[in-house]
């Protein structure tokens, strides 16, 4: 049962397990929140849960003893402290503007029914980015998972069986759990989907920072992705799920880290350097998902046949020679070609491309709209012949 009541926002404290990496940056978005709310009110309640529902040390503890009901005074005002489960955005953005209560929903939850509410919550209000719900799903996954049996062992001894419960026998079924809660099937491809997110949330964070959204980096991973040559604004990832660029991404590095030597070459370093060296300002993400596979193909085949002392100068070849290329296909093709928003990588368009930059430098003109008119003309000529038209 969910009840409703004024909580003081000094009784109010960020779910663990809430899904936003971080709740308030200050950018644009949460300064039009704030204002919204000064000047109009909140206009949704933020939806929280007693402390005491969660089952991790918050070094906090509640007024009150945990009941059925919500024990609140005459003008819905509440005692306890709770725990956000989603709202923390505008749980900040009205202390920002100075409000000292907030009108709350209190439901009870444990940690997995909190961690799907803040899931479902956040997408639903503002898009969240690829690395947050892998990492969210990611949380969940660790709280449904089956445990080792040293894990189990461990948890016995020290007296924690309630970590216990909650938990499927086997991962397969831990994985069709989340694809049906998540996407509402369990077919193989939702698995995958799945699968791939917590791939991405295993990545170390300098790489994990790819797939977030720009305001939401900080400062450190700004300056790691710059000295990459990645333009910290830049965000890889649909944020839905479907994103192939993650799942690249985390086979370029599976790839690497399995046959580079770390003594010679991080794999972490050299997945940021394929990035900053292979991405253009221009490129779509489906042409830098093709460019990382295609790469993370070649790379692999060179290491295949050096030496493990020898797979940095592989690796930077490899690299260097499929840098080069891209970019004679972009600087060359990219600034003329007709159809922006075709895939420039893909055989057709790559053919047809060169061919329209060829008719403009053949027929001396300069723009496309010209070019397109001559043939356009040419063509309806050809079919009036044709046709006998008159």
């Amino acid at each position: 049962m969910i009840q409703q009541a004024e909580v003081p926002v000094q009784d109010l404290i960020v779910d663990p397990f809430q899904s936003r990496d971080k709740a308030w940056t200050g950018d644009d978005l949460d300064r039009r929140l704030a204002d919204s709310i000064k000047d109009d009110g909140m206009m949704h309640d933020i939806l929280v849960r007693p402390i005491d529902d969660v089952d991790v040390d918050l070094g906090v503890t509640s007024t009150t003893e945990t009941s059925d009901t919500v024990d609140a005074d005459s003008d819905g005002n509440t005692d306890d402290k709770y725990a956000i489960i989603a709202g923390s955005r505008r749980y900040h953005a009205a202390i920002e503007v100075g409000q000292e209560t907030v009108s709350c929903k209190i439901l009870s939850a444990n940690d997995i029914e909190a961690a799907w509410r803040s899931l479902s919550e956040n997408t639903e209000r503002r898009d969240l980015s690829e690395q947050e719900i892998a990492s969210q799903l990611n949380l969940i996954y660790e709280l449904v998972r089956p445990l080792s049996d040293t894990e189990q062992q461990a948890d016995t001894e020290n007296g924690d069986l309630d970590l216990q419960q909650d938990r499927f026998d086997s991962e397969e079924e831990a994985l069709e759990y989340i694809a049906e809660r998540f996407y509402g099937r369990t077919d193989n491809n939702a698995i995958e989907l799945v699968q791939g997110h917590l791939r991405t949330a295993k990545l170390p964070p300098e790489i994990q920072a790819l797939f977030k959204d720009s305001d939401e980096r900080s400062i450190t991973e700004r300056d790691a992705l710059e000295n990459y040559g990645i333009d910290s604004r830049t965000t890889l990832g649909s944020g839905e799920g479907k994103s192939g660029t993650s799942r690249e991404v985390v086979a370029l590095h599976d790839t690497l880290e399995e046959q580079l030597d770390g003594d010679s070459l991080d794999a972490t370093e050299a997945v940021l350097d394929a990035v900053g060296s292979l991405r253009f300002d221009a490129m779509s993400e489906q042409e830098l998902r093709r460019s990382l596979r295609e790469f993370r193909q070649e790379v692999s085949t060179a290491l295949d046949s050096t030496s493990p002392e020898s797979g940095q100068q592989a690796f930077r070849e490899t690299l260097q020679e499929h840098t080069e290329t891209l970019r004679e296909l972009h600087e060359e093709v990219e600034p003329q070609r007709p159809f922006k928003k075709i895939d420039l990588l893909g055989p057709d368009t790559q053919r047809h491309s060169r061919w329209h930059v060829q008719a403009m430098r053949d027929r001396g003109v300069s723009s496309h709209s010209e070019l397109v008119r001559e043939l356009y003309m040419e063509r309806l000529e050809v079919l009036a012949d044709n046709r006998g038209w008159s």
